[in-house]
């Protein structure tokens, strides 16, 4: 970003007032916070996070591969037996982060990256340039961080076990 751009960008941020908290934005600001997802941008982003998603297969497959040699006496076939533990927290984290990359792939096609998949707002641009698979803003996932929401509610078990509940 240019200086004269930057300084642009600063000037606008000043005088622009902030909305009274709860308020929702309009759907103009809405737009004006998901212009910067422009097709070209939308294509960049799509090809990191196949990068990202090949990549991580990539390392699974190795892991798998890496597996299948069980060589050597009872000492290193247990040093091994951890070292499988081990793998299998990181291949699941890595599952975990490969369903969250399909799913922003899914997202780019669909036209839905970008949005919160809990409140429908737009997550913030710095946070999506970190993190493009973000599922959630930066509100939001701090609201899930101190269990202030809930992602999936349950089902009420509270009368369970209470007698005479449903009964005439």
């Amino acid at each position: 970003m240019t200086k004269k751009a930057l300084k642009t960008a600063v000037k606008a941020a000043v005088k622009t007032k902030a909305a009274p908290k709860g308020a929702e934005p309009s759907a103009a600001a809405r737009a004006k916070e998901m212009a910067w997802l422009t097709p070209a941008k939308l294509k960049e982003i799509r090809a990191e996070l196949v990068i990202m998603r090949d990549d991580i297969l990539k390392t699974v497959r190795k892991q798998q591969v890496e597996e299948g040699v069980d060589n050597g006496d009872s000492v290193d076939q247990a040093s091994q037996s951890i070292e499988k533990e081990l793998l299998f927290e990181l291949s699941d984290n890595e599952r975990g982060t490969l369903d969250m990359i399909e799913s922003a792939i899914r997202k780019v096609d669909n036209g839905s990256f970008g949005l919160c998949e809990a409140t429908q707002k737009p997550i913030g641009r710095a946070r999506l340039e970190a993190i493009p698979y973000a599922r959630y803003s930066i509100e939001y996932q701090n609201q899930l961080e101190n269990k202030e929401v809930e992602v999936e509610p349950g089902p009420d078990f509270s009368t369970i076990g209470e007698f005479g509940a449903g009964e005439s």
